[in-house]
């Protein structure tokens, strides 16, 4: 795909440049050499590799149909024009708008030629059975043979359906197809297979049997799809791809576009840095406290699951005792909790403990704004008890989030199943204004010692 939009962008690129400076249609002032315009050539493919990635006209191309690719295309060079129209006549240049009109035209032309010919060239490719993806179906019922009927007629194209998995007791076949064995089996199946695409056709969505799927297959690499219900396409919580005809529902919808994840993780880095800097006489002073207010490190380590289950070690301000859970093992705090210090009750309500996380951040195992990492004991509990509770880990921890401005420290089960709530309206409506909104709510809680 790139290739094909390096040829069509600088072939676009130099048929405006003959057709401006070449041709006597438009006035030129002074030659312009060939190493001029390979200059011109490699500033606007990088710049229309930029709008285009901004656009998102890169991701799921897999899938997308050739009149789905043809408007988003148009879309993406029509912000493009827009932008160097800002630019050139900033530059007071009179013969802008002509130019710009005639070089939408061309792009227009040859870039969705391009992609339209490396659509058609990559459909005849997987007809073929070349670059298709190993997919399974959990269930066995009339939704999973409408997929294989659905497959049959080449409506899902690009995937290469292996066969099924289901607890029933025997092992059916429909259409060649067969049940390759139960969820005890699951993660073997994919290994051996190589399995890319998981669709899950159960009868009744249970959020236990999906947390299951996930918890044994989520070191595979793997991207899921559900066969849709009524609720869940009104509900609107998971995005909807058309596999040539046929409806499935991504699992895991990245919400914020390639653009405004960029910019998410540049406003971590350079806030994260000021932020540091800004507080040194803060930490100093919190280190002094700490090392004077009781025995013991001043930084605390924790292993945390992050975003894809991956864990991290977390850093923290000590705010109990060394030995706070020698003898309980892992636990919750509680209000007015014994082992917290004086002065580790202080940082607590201000946050302060928190400002080592600021490193976390700047190695990109956290965000500013997302759910609070929890440790992998909890974790575990959490997922085969609280429906949905997977979901928390599909986008990055945060050191604030809209269940902490929102609800009260973690104290029992309860606690977790209500902030879970909070973090599932986050991760739904991501977002960069939300993420300042929390971000403005956290600094009154600091401000007015309401921190636990």
């Amino acid at each position: 795909m790139l290739v094909a939009d390096f040829i069509t962008i600088n072939l676009s690129t130099f048929i405006i440049y003959t057709i401006k400076f070449k041709t006597g249609i438009y006035r030129s002032y002074a030659e312009h050499p060939v190493t001029e315009f390979l200059i011109i050539a490699a500033v606007l493919y990088l710049f229309w590799l930029g709008v285009f990635h901004i656009k998102d006209l890169y991701k799921s191309f897999y899938f997308r149909s050739a009149i789905e690719i043809a408007l988003n295309t148009v879309s993406g060079i029509t912000l493009g024009i827009v932008i160097l129209y800002v630019l050139t006549t900033m530059n007071f240049n009179e013969l802008a708008g002509k130019g710009l009109l005639i070089y939408f035209c061309i792009m227009c032309i040859f870039v969705i030629s391009g992609r339209v010919v490396f659509k058609i060239i990559l459909n005849n490719l997987l007809k073929k059975g070349i670059g298709l993806r190993n997919a399974l179906i959990v269930g066995y019922n009339k939704s999973a043979k409408k997929i294989i009927r659905e497959y049959n007629k080449g409506r899902l194209l690009g995937l290469r359906i292996i066969g099924f998995v289901d607890n029933g007791l025997n092992n059916p076949e429909y259409q060649g197809y067969k049940t390759l064995g139960g969820l005890d089996k699951f993660e073997e199946i994919i290994k051996d297979n190589k399995i890319r695409e998981i669709i899950i056709s159960v009868e009744v969505k249970d959020p236990f049997l999906i947390n299951t799927i996930i918890l044994k297959s989520k070191d595979y690499n793997v991207f899921y799809k559900v066969v849709p219900s009524l609720e869940d396409i009104i509900s609107g919580n998971v995005r909807t791809y058309e596999l040539f005809g046929y409806k499935l529902l991504e699992l895991f919808p990245d919400i914020l576009s390639p653009f405004q994840r960029t910019l998410k993780r540049g406003f971590d880095i350079v806030v994260s840095l000021i932020l540091l800097i800004l507080t040194i006489p803060v930490i100093l002073f919190s280190a002094l406290m700490i090392k004077l207010d009781s025995k013991g490190s001043i930084i605390y380590k924790q292993d945390r699951v992050g975003k894809d289950f991956k864990e991290f070690t977390l850093y923290k301000f000590r705010s109990m005792r060394m030995d706070a859970e020698s003898k309980t093992g892992a636990v919750w705090a509680v209000k007015d909790d014994p082992r917290i210090t004086k002065f580790g009750n202080f940082m607590r309500k201000t946050r302060i403990d928190e400002l080592p996380q600021l490193i976390n951040v700047l190695l990109g195992n956290m965000s500013f704004v997302g759910p609070r990492p929890e440790r992998k004991v909890f974790v575990d509990q959490f997922i085969q008890r609280i429906p949905y509770y997977y979901k928390r880990l599909h986008v990055k921890p945060g050191l604030t989030g809209w269940a902490q401005v929102k609800h009260k420290y973690d104290e029992s089960f309860e606690d977790v199943k209500e902030k879970l709530k909070y973090d599932l309206y986050y991760i739904e409506n991501i977002s960069l204004k939300l993420d300042f909104i929390i971000l403005f709510y956290t600094a009154k809680v600091v401000i007015n010692f309401k921190g636990h």
